[in-house]
């Protein structure tokens, strides 16, 4: 076919095409004259070269359905069809069809030999041009829809040049279009072939489902539209998942892509990388194609028939999460834990569809390796050495952020159900409304003493915080900032948790008397069985109007289960007056695997101290009794072994200005500190504005960040931002200068990717961090107030 990539052939083509211009007036009756002259010519080269045919006639037979084309669509315009609705207005249009020159187009094509993909090529072109001017009327005439169907079961199994691929792939596409506009016209492309059912546009769309070129883009889009029909037409469904067997592909080519992943993401140097960015994907090798099949196959979970949704993720749970994900989480190098840790946390962020969800929190939650589950396996990371922790962390600020109820009754709600974190008089005072918020005050106490607040404007010796603005854009030192982003965040949370089955206030006790036992809580049995954990069942029945609630059912336990839970919580309590109790019934291993690594607050690298902040308070956002009386209201009094928020940050506060205290410098490191942290905000506000306003260039759709936000949208796709008091310190290595000056002691600069602190910079940015974060948790303390009173006021 080396003939085909000649120049003068291409040329020829592309002259041909301008011959006339079908936006100028014409005679329609010399266009008709000049039709039936140019296929009378075509005609006779076809009768003539009955053998196969020479080079020149493939050429002259090529040039006249090019003008063809032309005066076809010139006709098809003048006639004004698609307004009038009415074939027989286009004189061209009858002759091609009363004439039946598509199918003898075909028979000779396929007896061209050698040249028999450039006759396809001209074939393609004139039904796609057909199809997007004439669109669906010609469907329902026999003499197009024949050729036409003959034309695209002939290219099955067929590889074809790039050329004759794409403008195929162009031809599925409009007539996927049109199928979902007029889907009673599926049945002319839903055929029977030697007993068994055929629906050839699907077909050849799925061979180009992995590619990455133009066209793989193309035939997924139009995929997608063929699955979407499928909602509209059982037949349709029950032969993709039978015959096509479509989700066994996605979930083994998911299977393939991630095993070609980099183990070990030895690119990535800077010390406060997370998770995963945009830019990551596009330049660690293989995750673009990655995170495309994976972001395909939620679309696809999305819009197909309940059938195939519950395929996708049966096939997406046993093919790809637990032969390939789970052991990759499971390797011992702590490299190659930290890249599959960060795959895991860059998937919970890239799908959202209700079904591929349910896969993942049935993995996380259920599926037993070595007789722990996942979760608690990941939990235990937390406290690893820094970047394993680091990404650990990052990971569990995505799973808090999706408002899961089951999830969060896994990491918290289950160990304080039953109060026993509280010594017993103090067990009903978590209900108590404090309208004056007195947390907020001791919240803002535990701040550094050794940090400079003068400069706050004073009322009888106090510094009045609420009042202070900041000169730009930034939290840092700015509490009516820390309380509109406090306010913002709770509403957004009591939204998305307004469907739980539980308020988890730990005093509503049900009259149940069902047996539970401790067993039940910890452990979930078989897919579609009742295991308490409602939100991890299939409801995908087609009957069901999912529009009637206003979250995805993965967000929604509506079992009995936590009402057993306070059940046995109640009995636990009146059984065990002694207060010796032991840890591990109060707070769960989540919250104290947390609260244990804020104790190392001094120890911990800068990035880790961020985003372990970071996830405590959006903790503290939940406005459950249970969790936000525990992390946020001063006077309850916990078990002697049970960690307290409150007494934390009092040690760290003490550790701070005992050692601030001592360097004869303090007030330098403090400035310094405070500068370093500023000048590093303003960097990230600045890049990730940069990175919007080039996303909206090129996407007028994509959502505007907030400068607030820590760790950025983690529901949509890959998007990375920042939020609230440590938007200050997530950089990627192409976002970073390496002109920037580190705070020095007197020596010169070292290069902010290579920063490495002395003992007295850390413990002053620790200083400065808690001094923030305090402001952040007082806030978070005083918004849930208003809220309350607000909701007993309605």
């Amino acid at each position: 076919m080396e003939w085909l990539r000649n120049n003068s052939f291409i040329s020829v083509n592309r002259q041909s095409r301008n011959i006339l211009n079908t936006n100028e007036e014409c005679d329609p009756g010399a266009c008709y004259d000049s039709f039936k002259e140019h296929w009378l010519q075509t005609y006779k080269i076809i009768q003539r070269s009955q053998q196969l045919p020479s080079q020149d006639d493939v050429l002259s037979v090529v040039n006249h359905l090019e003008q063809m084309v032309t005066l076809l669509v010139y006709d098809v315009k003048k006639a004004d069809m698609v307004a009038n609705l009415n074939i027989s207005d286009s004189k061209c249009l009858n002759y091609l069809l009363d004439s039946r020159i598509l199918e003898q187009l075909f028979e000779w094509g396929i007896r061209t030999g050698k040249y028999a993909n450039a006759v396809c090529l001209e074939q393609l072109k004139f039904y796609e041009m057909l199809v997007c001017h004439v669109r669906q009327l010609l469907l329902a005439h026999e003499t197009f829809l024949r050729p036409m169907l003959r034309l695209l079961n002939s290219c099955q199994s067929n590889v074809f040049p790039k050329d004759v691929e794409k403008c195929l792939v162009s031809l599925l596409s409009q007539i996927c279009v049109l199928l979902t506009q007029n889907s009673d016209m599926l049945e002319l492309f839903f055929t029977t072939e030697q007993g068994r059912p055929k629906f050839i546009i699907f077909d050849l769309l799925v061979t180009f489902l992995h590619r990455e070129d133009y066209s793989g883009m193309q035939a997924r889009d139009a995929l997608l539209l063929c699955m979407s029909l499928t909602k509209k037409n059982d037949q349709i469904a029950s032969y993709i998942s039978e015959q096509v067997n479509i989700c066994v592909l996605l979930a083994t080519g998911l299977s393939g892509l991630y095993t070609i992943l980099p183990n070990v993401l030895s690119d990535i140097v800077s010390p406060d990388w997370h998770r995963l960015t945009p830019d990551d994907v596009k330049d660690i090798k293989n995750l673009c194609t990655f995170i495309t099949s994976l972001e395909f196959s939620n679309a696809v979970a999305q819009v197909s028939h309940p059938s195939i949704q519950k395929q996708m993720q049966e096939f997406l749970h046993r093919g790809f999460l637990i032969p390939v994900l789970g052991p990759a989480l499971l390797q011992t190098d702590p490299a190659e834990q930290i890249a599959a840790t960060a795959y895991l946390e860059l998937i919970l962020r890239t799908v959202t569809s209700p079904g591929l969800l349910y896969s993942l929190l049935q993995f996380l939650l259920q599926v037993p390796y070595d007789g722990q589950k996942m979760l608690d396996i990941l939990i235990k990371r937390i406290n690893s050495e820094n970047q394993i922790s680091l990404v650990t962390i990052s990971l569990f600020e995505t799973i808090v952020d999706l408002n899961c109820e089951d999830l969060m009754l896994e990491l918290v709600f289950q160990h304080l159900l039953p109060s026993l974190h509280l010594i017993l008089s103090h067990r009903q005072k978590m209900l108590l409304l404090d309208p004056h918020c007195h947390s907020f005050e001791k919240f803002l106490a535990l701040a550094p003493n050794c940090i400079n607040i003068e400069q706050l404007p004073r009322i009888d010796e106090k510094p009045i915080f609420w009042n202070y603005f900041g000169g730009h854009q930034t939290l840092y030192g700015n509490y009516h900032a820390y309380l509109c982003d406090a306010r913002s965040k709770i509403t957004s949370c009591q939204i998305g948790c307004s469907n739980w089955s539980n308020s988890y206030n730990g005093y509503e006790v049900p009259l149940s008397e069902t047996n539970f036992s401790e067993d039940n809580v910890n452990s979930l049995p078989s897919l579609g069985e009742s295991s308490g954990y409602e939100s991890l069942k299939a409801k995908l029945d087609e009957n069901i109007d999912e529009t009637s609630c206003d979250l995805p059912i993965w967000q929604i336990s509506q079992s009995n289960l936590n009402n057993q839970i306070k059940q046995q919580s109640m009995s636990v309590t009146l059984t065990n007056d002694n207060e010796n109790l032991n840890s591990t019934c109060g707070a769960g291993p989540f919250l104290t695997a947390v609260l244990e690594k804020l104790k190392c607050f001094l120890s911990n690298s800068l990035y880790i101290n961020l985003h372990l902040t970071g996830l405590i308070s959006r903790l503290a956002v939940y406005s459950q009794p249970l969790l936000r009386s525990y992390l946020l209201d001063h006077s309850l009094v916990l078990q002697p072994n049970i960690p307290s928020l409150f007494q934390i940050i009092g040690i760290l506060k003490l550790q701070i200005d005992e050692f601030m205290g001592l360097q004869p410098d303090s007030t330098s490191l403090i400035r310094q500190a405070k500068e370093f942290l500023l000048e590093r905000e303003t960097r990230l506000i600045n890049a990730r504005r940069n990175a919007v306003e080039r996303n909206i260039s090129s996407s007028p759709s994509i959502e505007i960040e907030e400068p607030f936000r820590r760790n950025g949208s983690k529901r949509r796709s890959f998007t990375s931002s920042f939020s609230s008091i440590s938007n200050m310190f997530a950089r990627r290595p192409s976002q970073i200068d390496s002109n920037i000056p580190l705070i020095t002691t007197g020596e010169s600069s070292v290069s902010y990717h290579i920063a490495k602190f002395t003992h007295a910079q850390h413990v002053a940015l620790c200083a400065v961090l808690l001094d923030e974060w305090v402001k952040e948790l007082a806030a978070l303390a005083q918004e849930h107030t208003i809220a309350q009173l607000a909701a007993l006021l309605k």
